[in-house]
């Protein structure tokens, strides 16, 4: 990947959303080099339902029905609100979704990481050095794994999405659908 794409990618999420703490990076960052596999099993489509029931559709007017998670954005979020919004399929997103199973690498995820620390070096982005410093010591330790967002992120934001391959999203949906 190119560092500069990277880079954009990591300042575009920070700008959309500025109480982005350590671990929210952390977790876009998984999201973007390992997919969705995390949370698939056999309780992923109820979760998807679940979840979907209980959204407040009126929360999120401004949320993009998708946004890249990935600096190439060859994986993406697909926000609930607005995909519920426009009466789009749930079936057809869980099958995209098990489509989106990608074998992701720890090189890769520290590649991103690497872009991001620089970043928050040089001050273009602002984050807890005491959360940054635990992060570091635990890919150290134990490598990348899964994380859940802050709960500032999750106060602010009120995050609800799935996340997908690009070109898998494309197979379910109409290109009229998803702009």
């Amino acid at each position: 990947m190119i560092r500069r794409e990277i880079e954009e990618y990591l300042l575009g999420h920070f700008r959309m959303r500025p109480l982005m703490r350590a671990t929210d990076f952390y977790k876009l960052i998984f999201q973007g080099v390992f997919g969705v596999g995390h949370i698939m099993g056999a309780s992923a489509r109820r979760w998807l339902d679940e979840e979907s029931e209980g959204l407040n559709l009126n929360d999120g007017l401004e949320e993009p029905l998708q946004e890249g998670v990935a600096a190439d954005s060859s994986m993406v979020r697909v926000n609930l609100r607005p995909f519920l919004r426009r009466g789009l399929d749930l079936a057809a997103l869980y099958e995209a979704m098990v489509e989106s199973e990608v074998e992701g690498s720890d090189e890769e995820f520290m590649e991103i990481w690497s872009v991001l620390k620089d970043l928050i070096d040089r001050g273009d982005i602002a984050v807890e050095r005491e959360e940054l410093q635990g992060l570091d010591k635990e890919l150290r330790e134990e490598g990348c794994r899964s994380h859940h967002h802050s709960q500032a992120y999750r106060e602010a934001y009120k995050p609800a999405y799935r996340v997908v391959c690009q070109r898998a999203l494309e197979s379910y949906f109409d290109s009229t659908e998803l702009a």
